[in-house]
């Protein structure tokens, strides 16, 4: 097996440094199926020419690598144009979800995202300083009762109900981390993204009424909404699901990455009169974003500056004692924005 085939294609990927992604690229490609990639995009006919290869071979071949997520195919040309995914985070999140993915292949990608992804992550961090975060979060409980002032782009209802195409996927993060027991078919994806699974029978094709069901189902669980774009017009992709064991983006908050995320336009505000210090909140709060006025027990408070206005607090306090309030203008999110793909 010629290496340097592997190591050109993951350069390709953006990742010309990893240990980890050409053992990745052996599992989900023989060496003729490397020589295919790296001679992407092009038609069938172009790649029997250059390759000498039948069209039979060809067409089975690149099936066999749009199931595994690597390649992806526009009929808007006629014949189709096949591609290669654009970059390494693409890949994992189109190849995990590979319905005859082998443990070893999933377990090679929990160990990139702790090792290699997190390192990458710290480096990125510094070049995206400045810059407006690709993806954001949605705060919870906001779509269950619409208010004239809360816009499309901050409400989970608007943007399913909009929204032209939906499926459902497994969570990529959830699928290989195994960290919790946490709902699985939780990842959103929208219009061509909803397309491109349901063919590739990666994603379950749903409605309105079921996304939002599960929306449900996922603030009772205390999950984070993030989007997959942080735009007034474009929600993105996905929508996810987002628990801080598993999900790769969560964690890098956790860790005090915040150049890849945004905070929602929401942050919690506690009434300080209605609060009995039950402390149900705090153990809501992935941030650290609430503490306590005079210790343990008494009335809980917000750190203004830890609250990503994610809004599960809220939607778990009994007292109805914790508000978000509206903290950032509207443009504060962009009105176009780059998807994270």
């Amino acid at each position: 097996m010629n290496q340097n085939l592997y190591i050109e294609m993951a350069a390709r990927l953006h990742a010309p440094k990893s240990n980890i992604l050409p053992r990745l690229l052996q599992i989900l490609a023989d060496e003729t199926d490397i020589q295919i990639l790296l001679a992407l995009p092009a038609d069938i006919p172009a790649l029997t020419d250059k390759l000498h290869l039948t069209t039979e071979i060809l067409e089975n071949k690149l099936h066999e690598l749009y199931l595994k997520g690597i390649v992806l195919v526009s009929r808007r040309t006629s014949p189709p144009t096949y591609r290669t995914v654009k970059e390494v985070i693409h890949l994992h999140d189109t190849s995990v979800q590979w319905k005859k993915a082998p443990k070893e292949f999933l377990d090679l990608w929990q160990q990139w995202i702790e090792t290699e992804f997190l390192e990458m992550s710290r480096e990125m961090e510094t070049v995206l300083k400045g810059s407006k975060p690709p993806t954001r979060i949605i705060a919870a409980n906001i779509w269950v009762e619409p208010r004239s002032e809360v816009m499309h782009f901050d409400s989970i209802k608007e943007i399913v109900n909009n929204a032209r195409s939906l499926a459902v996927l497994p969570c990529t993060c959830r699928i290989k981390a195994k960290k919790c027991n946490h709902l699985l078919e939780a990842c959103i994806v929208l219009n061509k993204s909803a397309d491109y699974n349901i063919e590739r029978g990666t994603g379950r094709k749903i409605d309105a009424k079921e996304a939002l069901e599960i929306f449900r189902k996922c603030e009772e669980e205390g999950l984070v909404h993030l989007t997959g774009a942080n735009s007034q017009d474009d929600p993105g992709p996905l929508l996810c699901n987002c628990c801080p064991c598993c999900c790769m983006g969560l964690s890098l908050i956790m860790k005090g990455l915040t150049s890849f995320h945004d905070p929602s336009r929401f942050r919690a505000d506690i009434d300080t009169v209605e609060c009995n210090g039950c402390g149900s909140c705090q153990g809501r709060c992935n941030f650290g974003a609430i503490g306590w006025e005079d210790g343990e027990g008494s009335t809980a408070v917000i750190h203004a500056e830890k609250c990503m206005g994610c809004g599960l607090c809220q939607s778990q306090c009994s007292l109805n004692a914790i508000k978000m309030i509206e903290l950032r203008p509207k443009d504060f999110i962009p009105k176009t924005g780059a998807s994270i793909y």
